[in-house]
């Protein structure tokens, strides 16, 4: 019999930055698009012409999870959101130099 709450785990800070990220954005046609950031983005499921990068704004703070940086952008005008991952720069992260010698590994 386990014990209520014996589930909870407190994290350290490594924990934190490398735990899976789930995505907040939800596409629907049917709903306004919505900014309730942290919690939820509500966006309509695609672009419009008026999506570019002039146009969009950052929403929260850059946030990293597997030495991958990313933040949400949502576009001023329709409100269509990405989540938008920086280019990778040279880092020192496991994660990122397994992916680095998989891509090497797949175009050859």
């Amino acid at each position: 019999m386990r014990r209520i709450g014996s589930n909870i785990r407190k994290q350290n800070s490594d924990a934190k930055q490398n735990r899976i990220v789930k995505n907040i954005i939800r596409y629907s046609d049917d709903e306004k698009p919505k900014n309730d950031y942290p919690k939820r983005i509500v966006s309509p499921s695609q672009a419009s012409t008026c999506c570019t990068d002039e146009n969009r704004t950052v929403v929260g703070s850059v946030r990293e999870v597997e030495g991958f940086k990313f933040c949400y952008k949502i576009c001023d005008t329709c409100g269509h959101a990405v989540r938008y991952y920086y280019p990778a720069v040279e880092s020192t992260s496991a994660a990122v130099k397994n992916y680095r010698s998989w891509k090497k590994y797949m175009v050859q």
